[in-house]
C-alpha cells in the first residue's frame, strides 16, 4: 500500500533552467508553481533601486540581504554601481548609506526647487536645541545634569522637544543615586544629518575651527603682525643705540689731544 503523505509536491529543479521551483497554494485550487528568475548584474542594480524608490524611508541591507538573496558585499557592491549611475549632474538622485541603510535622496543642489514642489515648511531648531544635541551627540552616553553644566542653563524643555523630534532617546540608566536617564542620539539623528556611524561626526578641532568667525582671525593676523613688527623696532632700535653709542667713542678717542 503506497503512503499518500509521501506523495506531497516537494521543491523541484528545473532541468531546463537550473532554477529552484517553489511550490505556492492558490485559493481553493492545485498546488502552483513559480520559477525565480535569474537576473543578469545591471537588472539586480536596477531591482535595487526599485526596492529603494518603493521603499521612501532608508532601507536596512539585511533586508536588501534578504530579498535579493545575496551577501552584504554583493549588495554593497549594487549600491556603489547604483551611486556611480547618479553620479553625473545630469541626474537628480542619489544614494545614501545612513545607519546601515540605504536610501534614494534627491541631490541637495535641487533642495529650494523640490522645496516649492512640495509645499511644506522646513522643520527647523533653534540655536539652543542644536548646541544641547551637539552636546549630547559629542557626549554621549550623557545624563541631562552634564548638559546643564556645560550649557549653562536647564535644558529639560530642550532635550523634551529634541525626544519628540526623535533626534535624541533614553539609552539607558547611570548607576548612581536616583539612576538619571542616560540619553544619546538616534538613528534619525544619522538620517537627517546624512552620516553612516557616530564616527563620521566632526572632530572638536575641526570645529573651533570653523567657529571662529575670519573676522577674528584676521584680527590675530593683524595682531600677531603688529606685534612682530614692534620687535623688529625695538631689535633696530637697540642696534642702532649701540652704534651711536660705539661712535661717540670713536669721536672721544680721536678728539683727545696727543700727548
Amino acid at each position: 500500500m503506497t503512503d499518500e503523505k509521501s506523495t506531497e509536491s516537494a521543491p523541484e529543479v528545473s532541468e531546463q533552467e537550473g532554477h529552484e521551483i517553489s511550490p505556492t497554494q492558490s485559493d481553493g485550487g492545485p498546488t502552483a508553481v513559480v520559477a525565480a528568475p535569474s537576473l543578469t548584474p545591471e537588472q539586480r542594480v536596477g531591482l535595487l533601486e526599485a526596492l529603494l524608490l518603493a521603499s521612501g524611508d532608508p532601507l536596512p541591507i539585511a533586508r536588501i540581504q534578504e530579498i535579493l538573496g545575496c551577501a552584504r558585499g554583493d549588495v554593497l557592491q549594487l549600491a556603489e554601481a547604483l551611486k556611480e549611475s547618479y553620479s553625473t549632474d545630469s541626474r537628480g538622485l542619489e544614494v545614501v548609506t545612513v545607519a546601515q541603510k540605504l536610501q534614494l535622496r534627491t541631490k541637495a543642489i535641487h533642495a529650494d526647487y523640490v522645496r516649492q514642489l512640495i509645499a511644506v515648511k522646513p522643520r527647523r531648531l533653534s540655536q539652543a536645541a542644536l548646541e544641547t544635541l551637539a552636546v549630547i551627540a559629542y557626549q554621549q552616553p550623557v545624563v541631562k545634569s552634564e548638559v546643564d553644566k556645560i550649557r549653562g542653563v536647564d535644558v529639560a524643555p530642550t532635550i523634551k522637544t529634541l525626544l519628540e523630534r526623535n533626534l535624541v532617546k533614553i539609552i539607558g540608566y547611570q548607576a548612581s543615586v536616583g539612576q538619571p536617564a542616560l540619553y544619546g542620539t538616534t538613528e534619525e539623528f544619522l538620517s537627517i544629518f546624512g552620516l553612516n556611524t557616530l564616527s563620521e561626526l566632526p572632530s572638536l578641532r575641526d570645529l573651533k575651527a570653523l567657529v571662529k568667525e575670519p573676522g577674528e582671525a584676521l584680527r590675530d593676523s593683524a595682531e600677531s603682525e603688529s606685534a612682530e613688527s614692534e620687535q623688529s623696532e625695538e631689535v633696530v632700535s637697540e642696534e642702532r643705540g649701540e652704534d651711536e653709542t660705539a661712535g661717540e667713542a670713536i669721536e672721544t678717542e680721536l678728539s683727545a689731544p696727543i700727548q
